[in-house]
């Protein structure tokens, strides 16, 4: 399994693992991401750009090539 197919099952069970605690903290969490990302004064496609943008500038301090 290459690292983005493991990656993302492991947000998948993590996901599911919160889900099925009924946590309100991940609720909220949930609630306010729908929100931040939801069209408003920008669009979505923006914030998401945006975001991945973010995603690739902050160094992963567990990346030994930093």
């Amino acid at each position: 399994m290459d690292k983005l197919a493991e990656l993302n099952m492991k947000r998948i069970t993590a996901h599911q693992k919160l889900l099925a605690m009924d946590s309100k903290v991940y609720k909220a969490f949930l609630e306010m991401e729908k929100t931040a990302y939801s069209d408003g004064a920008l669009p979505k496609k923006i914030k998401e750009l945006v975001a991945t943008g973010i995603s690739v500038v902050i160094p992963d301090p567990n990346d030994p090539v930093e």
